[in-house]
């Protein structure tokens, strides 16, 4: 008898071991089918063609490896390109990787649409950040020995081109947002409940919004409801509370080990396989949606992002907030020592967030720099060459004739004027040389003619007064810049046209807010309380939003019958999409801004709300697709009150002149009564 067990429970044990799969560590058995396979991945050099100019120039690329990969046919360097049909020997471009010369390619008519493969060596593979660095040269017909500096000599790096490296990963946290990020050639998909809360939604909306920054193609990253999954494709983000999921994210969640506190929150890395194909995701998780509040930082801030480690990571902490700092650093901008020749005259465009600017505020860069020997100007010279902050694409130009300090450092201060930044979100600082190349025939001295600008010069800001631009759109970011941030309210419904639609408002706003500078609020669980000491954005329709329909009669696009446009000058029948912006009914001092449609929100109309050319309250989509704005109203009636101030001043200069000439007579004849007076005495 416990012969015939043994034998039982043996033939379990190896039907029980043939039956189940066994999966790698991470690893979890998709229950929908999985439609992209392993594959090598492509990472884009530049998102648009790149456009070198002649005689000399250069550009510099990077791209990230994960984990050390080997070499193989499948990983290379294709650059493609197009150049002048006018170039002629000795014309070349050279490919460098990492600093080392790679290959050299003659230029001439017959390689005017041309591209290479490079095959990438082990050393180019090694986990980490890589540089490739094309230089091109160009020599014109009849122009040897020349100048070279004409329109006719370019050479064009093409979008198309891609370095093709190995996607395998260690599934750990610490490649967190690369991983996701990297959408050239697939998609990158953030999944939330069917009926998720209004925290879960806020999460996946911001997540969405940071994601879609820093991808390397954003038409690439999609958010769905898990009833759209149908199979896997790309890698996903799954964001939400564990039992808010009820398909097959549900399915995959069971499989996971999610042992959580209700104020902590879940980040996993996991392959999803299915019939020898894999894709990877990230669970992002709470038992509780309260606890991504400040928590769900953690991913978006990019030093907090850089200290993840592992599989697996159990958050309860969260971010000490950052206290604004007024002055900071060229490094803060993102940018490092800058070294510019006559073969790499401009820098790159760095940012940073401004405050509400009025006209009383000024922006100052403290340019620390030093110059080539060649460079440098003796007394009573002029300077041949010159340095030049383009500030919000105004020029300002820096003198290289002052005096350095005992370490050799040259020191100018940039004022910029408020009306520079007046419209601005951003901060837009870059650098150009001009007259470091040299111009004398067949006389190359530019590896001596050289700018250096330290990354440690300083740019005072104004500092923040709480202020928000309530009455205009100008600086959107300055409303999630106030202590209590905005409210976001969204339709009741969970449509996949309204998650469209909101997805596009988040995604066009021009920074990512922290959780604790916006609030996602679904309108029927909207309180006035909530709304008295903070600015307010509603999406959809806003004559669907009981607490805002009950303040219709102050908004600016009311009439006598509703929503009436065309008091701006638009034509209510063809305004597809419309936004304005005014003090909110609330709060005076905070905005109330209404992003309003009946069908879909398009991304354009977004961009001209968060990025403005021109003073406006409101804003049109038309039916065609253009926008409409009413900036020419805004400016009648800066003129009208700059009329009625200068008609008021006029008027009182004929009164304050009456009045003095009056004195004046009063005076003479109160002086003749006198005189009377002393002669008959």
């Amino acid at each position: 008898m416990k012969f015939s067990i043994s034998i039982l429970l043996s033939g379990i044990l190896f039907f029980t071991a043939f039956a189940l799969p066994v999966h790698a560590s991470g690893e979890i058995t998709s229950p929908l089918p999985i439609k992209s396979a392993d594959s090598i991945s492509e990472r884009a050099l530049t998102i648009t063609d790149d456009i070198l100019p002649g005689e000399t120039s250069s550009r510099t690329y990077t791209y990230t490896v994960l984990r050390d990969e080997t070499a193989s046919k499948s990983k290379f360097l294709s650059l493609e390109w197009s150049h002048s049909e006018l170039l002629i020997p000795p014309s070349a471009v050279t490919i460098e990787i990492d600093g080392e010369p790679i290959r050299s390619i003659a230029l001439s008519k017959d390689s005017a649409e041309d591209r290479v493969t490079i095959p990438l060596r082990d050393e180019h593979l090694t986990k980490g950040t890589h540089e490739i660095t094309v230089r091109f040269t160009g020599i014109l017909r009849g122009r040897m020995c020349d100048t070279g500096n004409t329109s006719g000599s370019w050479f064009t790096v093409r979008s198309s081109s891609f370095v093709s490296i190995g996607n395998k990963t260690n599934l750990s946290l610490n490649e967190y947002s690369s991983t996701f990020t990297q959408t050239f050639n697939e998609t990158l998909t953030l999944v939330l409940p069917d009926r998720p809360d209004a925290a879960s939604y806020e999460a996946t909306l911001l997540l969405y919004r940071q994601l879609k920054n820093d991808a390397s193609d954003s038409d690439n990253v999609l958010i769905r409801y898990e009833r759209q999954l149908k199979s896997f494709k790309g890698n996903y983000i799954f964001v939400g509370e564990k039992d808010g999921f009820t398909g097959p994210v549900a399915t995959l969640i069971d499989d996971l080990d999610t042992s959580l506190e209700d104020d902590e929150m879940l980040l996993q890395r996991v392959n999803l396989v299915d019939k020898g194909n894999s894709v990877d995701a990230l669970f992002v998780l709470t038992n509780n949606s309260e606890s991504f509040e400040g928590k769900l930082d953690h991913l978006l801030l990019e030093r907090h992002r850089q200290q993840f480690d592992g599989e697996k990571l159990i958050l309860s902490s969260i971010p000490a907030s950052q206290a604004t700092e007024n002055v900071v650093s060229l490094r803060t901008l993102g940018a490092s020592d800058l070294i510019m020749s006559g073969a790499q005259a401009k820098s790159a465009n760095y940012f940073y967030p401004l405050p509400v600017i009025d006209t009383a505020s000024s922006v100052e860069i403290d340019v620390s720099y030093k110059l080539s020997e060649s460079l440098t100007v003796k007394e009573g010279e002029q300077s041949t060459a010159e340095l030049i902050a383009w500030i919000n694409n105004v020029p300002h130009s820096i003198p290289l004739d002052n005096d350095p300090d005992d370490m050799g450092f040259y020191h100018h201060k940039v004022r910029v004027a408020a009306s520079t930044l007046e419209r601005a979100t951003f901060l837009d600082v870059s650098f150009e040389a001009r007259g470091l190349r040299s111009e004398a025939p067949c006389t190359d001295n530019d590896v001596d003619r050289w700018i250096y600008v330290s990354s440690d010069s300083e740019v005072t800001l104004p500092t923040s007064n709480g202020n928000t631009n309530n009455e205009v759109f100008l600086n959107m970011a300055s409303l999630f810049a106030t202590e209590k941030g905005v409210v976001l309210v969204v339709p009741d419904d969970d449509s996949l046209s309204t998650l469209k639609n909101v997805a596009t408002v988040i995604s066009g706003l021009p920074v990512t807010p922290l959780t604790h500078q916006v609030e996602v609020v679904r309108a029927a669980e909207l309180d006035e309380s909530i709304l008295e000491d903070r600015s307010v954005m509603f999406v959809g329709n806003p004559e669907d939003a009981a607490i805002l329909k009950e303040k219709q009669e102050d908004w600016i696009v009311s009439g006598d019958k509703g929503i009436d446009l065309t008091q701006y000058g638009f034509t209510p029948e063809t305004s597809a999409e419309y936004a304005w912006i005014q003090p909110s009914p609330w709060n005076t001092d905070r905005a109330l801004v209404v992003i309003a449609t009946t069908d879909s929100i398009d991304a354009s109309l977004m961009q001209t709300l968060a990025f403005p050319n021109e003073t406006f309250s409101v804003a049109v989509k038309n039916q065609n697709g253009a926008i409409f704005t009413n900036s020419s109203t805004i400016s009648d009636q800066a003129d009208a009150i700059n009329t009625d101030v200068a008609e008021t001043r006029s008027t009182n200069s004929i009164w304050y002149f009456v009045g003095f000439v009056v004195l004046i007579a009063l005076t003479v004849g109160l002086l003749l009564m006198m005189r009377r007076r002393k002669k008959s005495s």
